[in-house]
């Protein structure tokens, strides 16, 4: 089995895209403390917030209207706190990496930023997954979920391994041009998808109507929740490329720098040693 990790950099010099290249010496040189706040306080606060309705689901499920299984094998599965410690520490870390090297090594920063960002929403997957198995009643679902998402894993990181192998040693150099487009218009895609959540949730208020619809759905749908968690894996196909385009820049750091023509300052970063 070929490793991934040991690419010339005659063989995965294409694969860095002047756009890619790029986004990365923005994310990581734009970094300011208010993100890396708001990074801590948004994916932190998120997984506090989904241990907190997994407590009050576990322990109070015999009181729901909602019928549950009170003998949910799910119950005791990530129970403990330091779980969620963990989970958050790694997103922690990856706000603080990118926060630390913004002016000390900015392709570091952003490798360093990808990792645990990755590691981060590994963990915080799994425990909604486990959150939305404690809502199904039926314990075949259930094991047919788990069946879903231990396939989908299997899946999502074979075909992971197979276009790093593709772009490493293969002729997969570059991403797909949708992929790109994403690349360079995250902010302006962000901002539309802010703005359509702000404008449902204004819905909600002014029409107290489509909130009671809105509970309707959610109510006969809640069964099929832990498939969309299966569904959300596939992130890690777009994630795993990141990750490996990310090593491979950090790697052939300096053989890049020169390819594009940056200076070091704009490069590394103001504080940049060598």
């Amino acid at each position: 089995m070929k490793s991934i990790f040991t690419g010339s950099f005659s063989q995965v010099e294409e694969t860095i895209s002047d756009n890619f290249m790029k986004a990365s010496i923005k994310t990581v040189n734009d970094f300011k403390f208010y993100k890396l706040f708001i990074l801590i306080l948004f994916f932190s606060g998120a997984s506090y917030v989904f241990y907190g309705v997994s407590f009050y689901l576990t322990n109070n499920i015999d009181d729901f209207a909602i019928p549950l299984d009170s003998n949910n094998e799910f119950i005791p599965v990530f129970s403990s706190i330091w779980y969620i410690h963990i989970q958050s520490f790694l997103f922690f870390i990856a706000g603080l990496a990118a926060f630390i090297y913004k002016k000390r090594n900015h392709v570091k920063g952003f490798f360093l930023l990808n990792i645990f960002l990755s590691l981060g929403w590994l963990l915080f997957l799994l425990f909604t997954f486990k959150l939305t198995q404690l809502m199904v009643n039926s314990y075949i679902l259930r094991i047919l979920y788990t069946v879903l998402l231990i396939c989908s894993f299997i899946f999502v990181f074979y075909q992971s391994y197979q276009n790093a192998k593709k772009m490493v040693y293969g002729t997969k150099k570059k991403r797909l041009a949708f992929v790109e487009w994403l690349s360079t218009n995250r902010k302006n895609v962000t901002s539309v998808l802010f703005g359509v959540g702000a404008l449902f949730l204004l819905t909600k208020v002014i029409s107290p109507e489509v909130a009671d619809l809105e509970t309707r759905i959610m109510g006969s749908l809640i069964d099929f929740a832990p498939l969309f968690v299966c569904l959300i894996i596939s992130t890690f196909l777009y994630l795993n490329s990141v990750v490996i385009r990310a090593y491979y820049l950090y790697k052939y750091s300096e053989k890049f720098r020169k390819k594009f023509g940056i200076i070091e300052a704009d490069w590394y970063g103001e504080k940049y040693k060598g």
